[in-house]
């Protein structure tokens, strides 16, 4: 492999893609959320960059690991969530139709690494010994099993419309040539839009945190570096899912020319998931949080029905 090839990777995984543009850009999407939520409640919030601020304070503060806790598994937790996530981001097209790294089926690689963040929070929960852990991670159990049926049955909608390419870059050029997938596919789309807050755990299904039932439900017992990374993988992992809609059912990443000038697809990128943003935003500010059953019938009721109505027509069709 030529230097250049390997300064290039090197590239990708540190800066753009990966590390610094994933690290600014969610905590830069969390400022956004914070501030959108702030005004529909009439308050003036915080600045967009206070999330910044919120992880440097924690990597300052001490890191303390409970002793009852298993302490090899709550300090490898927020670690093996983290690197998922940033695997995600290396994978989503962000500024031309092929992401930075790619496989042969990047929607079922995407999917399982979708779920490792997710993994490493309830590993966390339950290694820290504490009742608020335990009882965070089996609410997150069952909501992640609520969610990812109709979840998987959307992305693969959108894969079977686009001549079943499990690919992402195959996927983006199809609706490229095509048109959007959102306006082909208007329940799968909307049924990933409607699972988007649960893999969130936005409200109103932020159920395992419930501040006001079990304090922070998994990462109660965490602090510090350990909780900061924390923090930071779930930024990143709104970037992360915003941008697998946009891949699946927006065009992905698209460059314009407008009154002459160029447009770079990555601004596209950036306007179409903060769209998603706002759009989660504005439900997590009008809902209450649900009840764990209450989660269980609407993703398994109503958003996996419409999922599979869809996913039929594609598949009749």
């Amino acid at each position: 492999m030529e230097i250049a090839t390997i300064l290039m990777l090197i590239f990708k995984f540190l800066v753009f893609p990966g590390l610094v543009f994933s690290f600014v850009v969610g905590l830069l999407f969390e400022g956004i959320d914070r501030k959108i939520a702030a005004h529909m409640q009439h308050r003036i919030g915080p600045p967009v960059w206070q999330p910044f601020f919120d992880v440097g304070k924690l990597f300052s503060k001490e890191d303390i690991t409970p002793d009852r806790s298993e302490k090899w598994l709550f300090n490898f937790a927020p670690y093996l969530g983290f690197g998922a996530i940033l695997a995600v981001i290396l994978m989503i097209p962000i500024y031309e139709a092929a992401p930075a790294f790619t496989t042969a089926a990047d929607l079922i690689v995407i999917i399982y690494l979708l779920n490792i963040p997710a993994l490493a929070i309830m590993l966390g929960g339950v290694s820290s010994s504490t009742p608020f852990g335990t009882v965070g991670t089996e609410r997150y159990i069952v909501l992640l099993f609520a969610f990812e049926f109709p979840f998987i049955v959307a992305a693969l909608t959108a894969a079977a419309q686009a001549n079943w390419n499990l690919g992402l870059e195959a996927i983006v050029e199809y609706q490229q040539a095509e048109g959007w997938l959102l306006w082909k596919l208007p329940l799968a789309a909307a049924a990933i839009l409607l699972v988007a807050p649960g893999k969130l755990l936005k409200t109103p299904f932020d159920i395992p945190e419930a501040e006001t039932e079990i304090v922070y439900g998994p990462l109660t017992e965490y602090s510090g570096p350990k909780l900061a990374i924390f923090n930071i993988m779930e930024n990143i992992k709104i970037l992360a899912v915003a941008g697998l809609i946009t891949a699946l059912f927006l065009g992905g990443p698209t460059a314009h020319v407008i009154a002459g000038v160029q447009i770079p697809a990555v601004i596209d990128f950036l306007i179409k998931t903060v769209s998603i943003l706002i759009l989660i935003t504005l439900i997590r500010s009008v809902t209450a949080r649900l009840r764990i059953h209450q989660a269980i019938k609407f993703y398994w009721g109503f958003v996996a029905i419409i999922a599979l109505i869809n996913l039929g027509y594609v598949m009749v069709v």
